[in-house]
This record gives structure tokens, C-alpha cells and sequence, in this order.
């Protein structure tokens, strides 16, 4: 029932209206009555509407603030009991030096007695308890980072109640001079909370969810948590310390691991992930914050682009005819691929997850489309990139009509063995065409096989005296500042600093094979006998 259409009732035999409000299967499980209705205290339409979308509103929010979201502490009887014995506590520690006059007291005292008695006789105590102090419950429970639903709260709010007036008669005695030992504070049992389990799992689909962690990363992060999770001994995430992580980064640098991948992939992982779950209050503490992996300049090492001559390599070799054992769509992603790269400077991914789909006519230029839709953008943001000319010269708008729709250009989807595999399709062919590429001889571990094109292009950029703010939206990375948030680049701007990328003049290679070498006759020679 939405909020704009409860009406107060009116029961047989009364003089005021009545609340009443069916409680949602999905709160019921946290032990709430099937229903909820009390007396609006007032016999005045008008006003009891007004009273009626008022505690209709203060419900939902109840709910949505308390039922919803953060994770539920799970307190026994004897916990809720000893939460009240702090309450105490902390009332008499903060009135004990000076507790006023006695007259303060016993007002609080006849205030608590009204607050909680009235109305009691026309709706359930638990119920008018819940309404009456809950709000400065919840706040007690939320500066201790506890949270109560259902029946564990109602028996809480009683107990917390009931420590009130324990300490506002103990608070009363002080004022009138009597500091003798309260007798009964030993009630109170004392409290030992364990933190609510937060299991890996669900844990690790929330992170994923909330932060769009691509198919790819899920793949690569996921082991890595595993084996952490093996030397933590558990899979509850508040059970993984700083010294498990700090054990953990040792042993990988004692493997063939360099401290970069340790630094950049596993510790990297864990400060996404436990750093998320701390700022979202899903964990107390973040335990990776302060683990770091020490790099000596050695080590670090700086990528760079395809030279010339590498450049020249890998576009000869994509322009030369195909073995006629290779899929047509795999054909098509060497064949175009790295030059659509070479002219837009796009992650190699953007490109192998095209659809027919994505290339487009824009106000009267041809255009690529980069968008999440279509599988993974690291920024999240989409992207229309003006197609170089020269592509166009080469027949890539042709290829690409052949296909309709959001047909893939590059893969098969008839063809995938399992559409909802880990690694996606286009992943697969991003990295076959980084495997054909060392294949082609460019060995050198500064360069990486698909990603040196958009180092490439950023340094053709800087040489062509592109516009920087364009080149970046060129190649989709991020704004630096708030200011440059502001605005868009559309194809008619990007086209021209396009334009002023010099045409990759390369002749078609030889056809290459699966080890890279020139399919040339092999002359068998006979063993010369002994």
C-alpha cells in the first residue's frame, strides 16, 4: 500500500480513528506481527489523516532504516540484558559528579512513567514501546554499531526502558546526597558481543556489484581471495587480520612473483575489496590499509608503445591473407582489430567486443561506439570515436555492415561454449591476438602486446600536437578535475585532432602460422648415414 493512499479506519464501538497497516512479507521475517494498528487518539478526519500518513511515514522509515541494508546483530537474551546494564552505566557516569537538583529527577521519572504508559490501552505494549523510545534505542545501538529487528528489538527497547528508570532513581539518590553502592548494579550481566559473521561470499557479490567489477577481474581476484582465505583459516572476513595479510604478501614474494605483481594484483585486490567493505560500514576495520609491497627502482618498469618497426610488424601481418583453418570472426579480429586500435588508441577489449550495432553514422561521420552495454569499459562511461579514414579506405564499414544488429563483430555467440562463462568471449579474443603478437617476434616485456597501442597513440598524439583534453576522450580516460567533468566531446571535435594521426603506410606480410613463423615449404633432408 503506497503511502498516499492510507486511510484512517474507524472500529465498531469507538470514538477515535485507527491506524492500521498490513506488514510486508519481507519484514515479517525479522519477526514483526502480521499487522500493525493502534488508536490515532483523535476523533477529527482531517487530523487523523494527517496523524495516519504521518505514523505511515515514520514506519517506512523505520523499516527501511533498521530492516533493510545493514547486517543484523544476532544478541541473546542475556547480551540484550547486559546492553541495558551500559545504559545504565553510562547514565549514572554521566550525571554522577553532578546530578542537580532532586526535583530533575523525579520530573524524569514521571515522564518516563507518562511516555510509557500512554496510549497503552489501546495498542499492544511492545508495540507502543517501540514507538514511544525506539528512535533513542536505535541511536544507543547505532553509536555501538548494533542492529536489532523484530522481537530482539521490542525485548531490547524493554530493557533499555526499564535501565532508564533503574538510573534516574539511583541519579535521584545522588542528587539528595545518598552515594551509597547501588545494590542492584550487579544485575547487570557483563557484556561480551562478538561481531555478526560476514561470510566471503555474499560479501564478495555485493563488492562486485556495487563497484561493476568486470568479468575479467572477477576471474583474476577471486583465486587470490581463496588462498588468503586458506591461511586466514576462515571464511568470515572479520576474522582476516592485518598480520594475515602481511604473512600472506610475504610467502608471494618468496615465490617467482615480482614484488610489482604482488603490489598491483593480490594486495592490490585486497585493499579494493577490504577498503570498500570498511567505507560501507560492512566491516570495523579495513585490514589491508596500511600492507605495502616494497618495489626498488629496479623493478619498476616503465611500459612504453610499439616502435615503428613493431607497429609496422604487427599491421603488415594482420593485412596478410589467413590461414583458411581460422573462424571467420577470428580472421576478422586480427585482420581489424589492431588497427582500429592503432588509430583510436582504445583498450584492446573495447574493440573485440563490438557489435554491428556499435558502428554508426554520427551527424555525418563514421563512427565506433564504445560502450559498457556491450561488455566492459573501464571508466564506465560510453564513447563514440570518429573511424580514422584510412580504415574506411581499408573496407572496415563494409565488413561491418555485413552483420546486423548487436551481432558481435569479432566472436561467435553461436559458437561459445558457455555464454556465461567467467571470461567473456571478447576476453578470449583479446588474448589470442596478444599470444599472435609475441608470436610475431615483439618479445620485449616493456611493451605489452595489446595495451602498447594505446601508449602508441598517446605518444603519436603528443608528437601531432593533438588537443590533450581530446585525446583523452579519444581514448576514454578519465577526467582529472571536477571542471573537466563538465561537457562533452562529440565526433565533429574529435574528428579532426583524428585527423592529424599520420596513415600507418605498411604493405601486407607473409601469412604467419600458429608459432609465428612464414608458412614456407620445409625441404626434409635425409640423415647422411654414418
Amino acid at each position: 500500500m503506497s503511502l498516499n493512499m492510507l486511510q484512517p479506519i474507524k472500529k465498531d464501538h469507538t470514538k477515535n480513528y485507527w491506524f492500521r497497516r498490513r506488514v510486508p512479507a519481507k519484514y515479517r521475517k525479522f519477526g514483526m506481527p502480521s499487522e500493525i494498528k493502534f488508536s490515532l487518539g483523535t476523533a477529527d478526519w482531517d487530523e487523523a489523516v494527517l496523524r495516519c500518513q504521518e505514523e505511515n511515514l515514520k514506519l517506512e522509515r523505520t523499516w527501511r532504516a533498521n530492516l533493510e541494508g545493514e547486517p543484523v546483530s544476532e544478541l541473546s537474551h542475556l547480551q540484550i540484558n547486559a546492553l541495558a546494564g551500559e545504559v545504565y552505566a553510562e547514565m549514572v557516569a554521566n550525571h554522577r559528579d553532578e546530578p542537580g537538583r532532586p526535583v530533575l529527577w523525579e520530573d524524569t521519572l514521571r515522564a518516563l512513567e507518562k511516555k510509557k504508559t500512554r496510549l497503552i490501552s489501546v495498542q499492544p505494549a511492545a508495540v507502543h514501546l517501540r514507538f514511544a523510545f525506539g528512535d533513542e534505542a536505535r541511536e544507543f545501538l547505532a553509536r555501538r554499531r548494533l542492529k536489532l529487528v523484530g522481537d530482539r528489538f521490542d525485548s531490547f527497547v524493554k530493557a533499555y526502558v526499564k535501565a532508564k528508570e533503574h538510573a534516574s532513581r539511583v541519579l535521584l539518590r545522588h542528587a539528595e546526597g545518598d552515594y551509597t553502592p547501588d545494590p542492584d548494579q550487579v544485575k547487570y550481566p557483563e557484556l561480551q558481543l562478538t561481531e555478526p559473521k560476514r561470510p566471503f561470499e555474499p560479501l564478495w557479490q555485493e563488492f562486485c556489484d556495487a563497484k561493476k567489477v568486470a568479468a575479467s577481474t572477477k576471474k583474476k581476484w577471486r583465486p587470490y581471495f581463496s588462498a588468503l582465505m586458506l591461511r586466514a583459516g576462515s571464511t568470515d572476513m572479520n576474522h582476516v587480520t592485518e598480520q594475515h595479510l602481511l604473512d600472506w604478501r610475504d610467502a608471494l614474494l618468496a615465490t617467482k612473483l615480482s614484488p610489482i605483481t604482488v603490489r598491483d594484483g593480490y594486495i592490490a585486490a585486497a585493499k579494493a575489496f577490504f577498503g570498500w567493505a570498511k567505507l560501507m560500514k560492512k566491516l570495523k576495520t579495513n585490514p589491508a590499509a596500511e600492507v605495502v609491497v616494497a618495489v626498488s627502482e629496479k623493478h619498476e618498469t616503465n611500459m612504453r608503445g610499439f616502435t615503428d618497426k613493431e607497429a609496422a610488424v604487427i599491421l603488415s601481418a594482420a593485412l596478410a591473407p589467413m590461414s583458411k583453418l581460422m573462424t571467420q570472426e577470428n580472421a576478422a579480429a586480427r585482420r581489424w582489430v589492431p588497427w582500429i586500435c592503432a588509430y583510436t588508441g582504445a583498450r584492446v577489449n573495447e574493440i573485440t567486443q563490438l557489435r554491428a550495432s556499435d558502428v554508426l553514422h554520427v551527424d555525418g561521420i563514421d563512427c565506433i561506439r564504445i560502450t559498457p552495454e556491450a561488455g566492459t569499459v573501464k571508466t564506465l562511461r560510453e564513447r563514440v570515436v570518429p573511424i580514422h579514414p584510412h580504415l574506411v579506405d581499408q573496407g572496415f564499414l563494409a565488413f561491418a555492415r555485413k552483420k546486423k544488429g548487436k551481432t558481435p563483430l569479432f566472436y561467435s555467440v553461436a559458437r561459445q561454449r558457455n555464454p556465461d562463462r567467467k571470461n567473456p568471449t571478447y576476453t578470449s579474443v583479446g588474448n589470442k591476438l596478444a599470444e599472435w603478437v609475441r608470436n610475431l617476434g615483439i618479445k620485449d616485456p616493456r611493451v605489452a602486446p595489446n595495451h602498447g597501442w594505446r601508449h602508441r597513440f598517446k605518444t603519436a598524439g603528443r608528437k601531432a600536437k593533438m588537443d590533450w583534453l581530446i585525446l583523452d576522450a579519444i581514448q576514454g580516460h578519465a577526467p582529472r578535475t571536477e571542471g573537466e567533468e563538465y561537457g562533452e566531446v562529440p565526433p565533429d571535435v574529435m574528428l579532426p585532432e583524428i585527423l592529424k594521426h599520420p596513415r600507418y603506410d605498411v604493405a601486407p606480410g607473409e601469412r604467419r602460422d600458429g608459432r609465428g613463423e612464414a608458412n614456407k615449404r620445409r625441404i626434409r633432408r635425409r640423415k647422411k648415414p654414418v
